[in-house]
């Protein structure tokens, strides 16, 4: 069995992949919160992440970060994502100041964070040293892009795991800590990923693994 660590309103991997029970949805902006809520609502197969994603900054209104709040608070099991910053998008100043409202949501209400960072790992480094290491939630990395030396920088000093839709620095994880995702693309086989997966870590139960890394997240433990 498979679930999908992350995916996107336009792609939700369990109706269209056999082997996937289960997916974890990722909104982009606030225009997709209600219909993920009635999605959630209706498939117990889809779990809930709720944010804006750097790249439609556009879209943010005014005391989004409040709607935000209230929306998680009515459900224990949402989670936050996804969110992040990119470095090949314009305005980083306005997305540092997304970025640190979400986040300071996940501290208050302790929800899991889905987190994209691409050419900016600087400047999320130094936002979370604002906080104490063993208040910040758990953060899901997905498609991580940075060097090895960022990666086994986060795997030591914060509660991460690392979503893959693509097997590049999987070597590099613990097993204990990998999870896989579409992340909405419709080429990617969550089954094939996984085989590619067990090869290079050598372990045949991987796909187990990975499997209850993921139930762990739902469960929040």
């Amino acid at each position: 069995m498979i679930i999908d660590a992350h995916s996107h309103i336009d792609y939700i991997s369990c109706h269209l992949q056999p082997d996937v029970v289960g997916t974890i949805c990722c909104t982009t902006n606030e225009s997709q919160w209600e219909k993920l809520i009635d999605i959630t609502n209706t498939d117990n197969r889809v779990y809930g992440a709720f944010g804006v994603h750097p790249w439609y900054l556009d879209s943010v209104q005014d005391d989004f970060d409040k709607r935000l709040e209230e929306l998680l608070k009515n459900d224990p099991n949402y989670m936050i994502g996804e969110i992040g910053l990119d470095k090949y998008k314009p305005c980083m100043e306005k997305q540092i100041d997304i970025f640190k409202k979400q986040l300071s949501i996940a501290v208050l209400l302790k929800r899991y964070v889905f987190l994209h960072c691409v050419g900016a790992w600087d400047k999320i480094l130094n936002i979370l040293k604002d906080y104490r290491k063993t208040d910040l939630p758990l953060m899901v990395v997905h498609d991580f892009h940075g060097s090895k030396e960022i990666l086994l920088y986060l795997l030591n000093n914060y509660n991460v795991m690392f979503s893959f839709n693509k097997t590049a620095f999987v070597q590099n994880v613990p097993t204990d800590k990998i999870l896989v995702e579409t992340d909405g693309k419709t080429d990617v086989v969550l089954s094939d990923l996984i085989a590619k997966i067990a090869e290079i870590k050598q372990d045949v139960n991987i796909s187990d693994i990975i499997y209850n890394n993921t139930l762990r997240i739902l469960k929040h433990d």
